[in-house]
């Protein structure tokens, strides 16, 4: 039988070891700093993007200036944080476009060189999921469209069609896009309140006509399926602009001055589950929304000429109020970005770093005999 037994000559008792993890433990959670979170905002009237980094305790920093020249008319933006990406959906460019974000060492941003990721687009609302993978609306061809992240790296440009009114009931004139990584979510701003304010639909490339034309008799996939038959998730209004998701709620904006809500899968407060909630409306004109990742949502307001800020997400869907947490000067499309400090990173390392010594020495104080 093969047992593990201590040699006489311990260089320290495991006691002590545990205890040093245990010190170096405390002592990387104590340097822990939260992330730094900027707010990034898009002014289609003038064709320029700011930001303003957010503070846990809502004092925002000053707005500075992000991009100032080469866009037109930027309207939704997005932000890939796993690549550090900001996208960018410029109407008047008819295309989609990408900066690589850059933070400085003075906690300012900055951004690198414009690449067109879609072209020949009127798109204006862009989101993006966890592989990379870009999704957008156009208006006026009705189309919800994709570019893979394959197609990013091969440096092509053309878009493929999701889901269109052409093949798919529930989409008119869509507008504001977002994806939780398993389903697309966009607002509809013509004939919402028929067809649906705010839908949601597994994406699949709409390659039904292609494959199986009107006259053929082969069934379609389940994916071709589910692409062509979206659920709606509020019927509200019949004609809505952002959208955004936090967990398991949905927002949404209203064309006037209201932010709605809806519950898009059950989280337990089942009584809110497919309700929609008008959250506030005193705002004038709110556009894009987003979720910091905490328990802010963000909403642009183009009249207010500001970003508001509502709490959320929320167990139970409630009226709120919405506090001014920025002025920005015709507010349409918001993003945020956030990155880790380097203390934070360098206090994970020193506790990984630490917990593998300690494994080491562990494994060497303890010798295998027969």
């Amino acid at each position: 039988m093969r047992t593990l037994r201590a040699p006489p000559n311990l260089p320290l008792p495991p006691p002590l070891l545990l205890l040093l993890l245990a010190s170096f433990a405390s002592f990387a959670a104590s340097s822990y700093v939260p992330p730094t979170k900027y707010l990034i905002v898009s002014n289609a009237r003038n064709g320029t993007i700011g930001y303003a980094k957010l503070s846990p305790t809502g004092e925002h920093g000053p707005v500075r200036p992000l991009i100032d020249q080469h866009l037109a008319h930027p309207q939704g933006i997005a932000v890939d944080q796993k690549r550090q990406l900001l996208l960018v959906a410029d109407s008047e460019l008819r295309k989609v476009v990408s900066y690589g974000l850059i933070l400085q060492e003075d906690g300012s941003l900055s951004v690198d060189e414009q690449v067109p990721v879609a072209e020949d687009v009127e798109s204006r609302w862009v989101a993006v999921d966890g592989l990379g993978n870009i999704y957008l609306t156009d208006e006026d061809k009705g189309e919800v469209q994709r570019v893979l992240s394959q197609q990013i790296l091969d440096g092509d440009t053309q878009p493929k069609v999701v889901l269109s009114e052409a093949t798919a009931t529930g989409v008119k004139a869509p507008g504001g896009i977002a994806t939780d990584n398993f389903n697309v979510y966009w607002t509809n701003k013509e004939q919402g309140d028929k067809l649906g304010t705010v839908m949601k639909a597994l994406p699949s490339p709409a390659q039904a006509l292609a494959t199986h034309p009107p006259s053929s008799t082969a069934a379609p996939s389940l994916a071709q399926r589910s692409s062509e038959v979206p659920k709606a998730l509020s019927k509200e209004l019949p004609k809505a602009y952002g959208v955004c998701l936090a967990l398991d709620t949905l927002y949404f904006t209203g064309a006037e001055s209201s932010v709605y809500a809806v519950k898009h899968r059950n989280s337990g407060a089942t009584k809110d589950m497919g309700k929609t909630v008008e959250l506030t409306s005193g705002l004038l004109n709110p556009r894009g929304c987003v979720w910091d990742g905490e328990s802010t949502i963000y909403v642009a307001d183009r009249s207010a000429n500001a970003v508001y800020s509502l709490p959320g997400p929320v167990y139970a869907l409630a009226e709120v109020n919405a506090t001014k947490a920025i002025d920005f000067e015709g507010a349409f499309g918001v993003a945020i970005f956030s990155r880790a400090t380097r203390s934070n990173t360098w206090g994970t390392s020193v506790l990984v770093a630490t917990a593998a010594l300690m494994v080491s020495l562990l494994s060497a104080t303890l010798s295998p005999i027969d």
